[in-house]
């Protein structure tokens, strides 16, 4: 695996867990997640972390605040 397709996949591993990017992007970074330890790696770890997080969160995040950070991640994703 290249350097750059590493850092693409992980740069949008947030998006691809929360469901936010384009089925073509999602394809991608599956394919390499699945070729790629080190990336796989990151990507099980976050995964673990969001549900721990989500597990243990027993407050309903505001539906105003899920929309604005969504908003700052997809900024920051162009």
């Amino acid at each position: 695996m290249s350097k750059r397709s590493c850092d693409q996949a992980v740069e949008r591993i947030y998006f691809y867990l929360d469901g936010e990017i384009t089925w073509y992007r999602r394809l991608r970074i599956n394919w390499h997640l699945r070729s790629c330890r080190m990336c796989e790696g990151a990507y099980d770890f976050e995964h673990r972390f969001r549900s721990v997080v989500r597990d243990k969160c027993s407050e309903d995040v505001p539906d105003e605040l899920l929309e604005r950070l969504r908003s700052v991640l997809r900024e920051n994703d162009e």
